[in-house]
């Protein structure tokens, strides 16, 4: 559909946002011109930006030149895009989110081009709105997207950015958050449930809701993983899931870490031209012993360093139905190379996905957050 968009207005990139469940977040849902760097597209809030313009005042907007100021999303900027023309996208029950258009020249685009995309923007709306709630696809899509955060929260003193990518074809528990804690600590979790579909979505969703109960009551976070695996032993018969869960304060100089069988985060200082895996117990995975005792180790945070979470299907790949032989080692090498402290966290985000993934379709979903301390 996006391509015939893109046709359609003769135009070098169509893309299509929609809004998150907040509606205060546009998600990128469809592109075209791009490539799959577009899958390193960042979230927008409404009334920021490009395309948070365009659902802010609900009106078409027109970019003669793009720049950092005016558009946010690193992948136009760094893609060639010159000018762009955006209009909103109206459903059933109001907007439902933004339709824009680019093109690698200085192409001014005229009322008739305003005209006819509020027109496709239209028919978009239209159809997005016949979608059945009874599709268990897409109850299941709904859920998943309704407990990951579209967008990080604002934190004074960390720069934050988020990626979730959702297997072709198929939903699964991967999960990522971020949330402020009342005695003004901060909590980030990245965690993948064993398996695929419906299934470990909701027992995602159910590990998410605990872990942030325990964490109100608990400062350490090995206390945190210990109660969560219990509950998972317990309650959640046969499944198994890894988790890294880390607890950072003001003013950010370090931030604690419980790992429970999951990839390490990737650590980059200032300076340093090749991140590496972060120096964290490995950790025994949730689900197997709930006894098993659980280790916080200490990580330095100094101005200008930077964290990547990330999943396993990041970094993973699989030839036929084995995975093939040491699959961490080579995606592991391109994301260290690309994964630099010199700039924000959005960017790192991008550079990451696009570097590691490429134009391949993941296999397995990606999740990825980076979190940087400014100077």
């Amino acid at each position: 559909m996006i391509e015939n968009v893109r046709v359609e207005m003769s135009s070098d990139t169509a893309s299509l946002l929609l809004l998150d469940e907040t509606r205060a977040v546009l998600e990128p849902a469809a592109s075209a011109g791009l490539g799959r760097r577009w899958r390193g597209a960042p979230h927008v809030r409404v009334g920021t930006g490009f395309a948070g313009t365009v659902a802010a005042r609900q009106s078409p907007v027109v970019v003669e030149e793009v720049t950092k100021e005016n558009v946010i999303n690193p992948i136009l900027r760094e893609g060639g895009v010159r000018r762009l023309l955006g209009v909103p996208v109206f459903g059933a029950d109001g907007l439902v989110g933004v339709l824009h258009v680019g093109t690698f020249t200085e192409r001014d685009f005229s009322g008739d081009d305003t005209v006819q995309l509020e027109g496709i923007a239209e028919e978009i709306g239209r159809r997005l709105s016949e979608r059945t709630a009874d599709d268990a696809h897409l109850a299941a899509l709904t859920l998943q997207r309704s407990l990951l955060p579209a967008a990080p929260p604002l934190i004074d003193g960390l720069d934050i950015a988020v990626r979730y990518l959702p297997a072709d074809g198929d939903l699964g528990g991967d999960w990522y958050d971020i949330f402020p804690l009342p005695n003004g600590k901060v909590g980030i979790v990245m965690g993948d449930v064993e398996g695929h579909g419906l299934g470990p979505a909701v027992v995602m969703g159910r590990l998410r809701s605990a872990l942030r109960a325990y964490a109100l009551d608990h400062d350490d976070p090995a206390e945190v993983v210990a109660r969560l695996d219990r509950k998972l032993c317990y309650f959640e018969n046969e499944i198994t899931a890894t988790v890294v869960y880390g607890v950072t304060e003001p003013p950010f100089d370090t931030i604690r870490i419980c790992n429970a069988g999951h990839p390490a985060p990737l650590v980059s200082h200032e300076g340093q031209e090749y991140a590496e895996l972060a120096k964290v117990s490995e950790g025994l995975l949730l689900g197997v012993h709930p006894e098993v005792a659980r280790t916080s180790d200490e990580i330095d945070l100094a101005p200008g360093t930077a964290l990547a979470f990330f999943t396993d299907g990041l970094v993973e790949r699989r030839v036929g139905r084995a995975l093939e032989v040491d699959p961490y080692s080579e995606h592991l090498d391109i994301a260290c190379s690309v994964f630099g402290a010199d700039v924000d966290a959005e960017t790192a985000c991008s550079r990451i996905i696009a570097a590691v993934l490429g134009d391949e379709p993941n296999e397995d979903d990606v999740a990825l957050v980076v979190v940087r301390r400014p100077r």
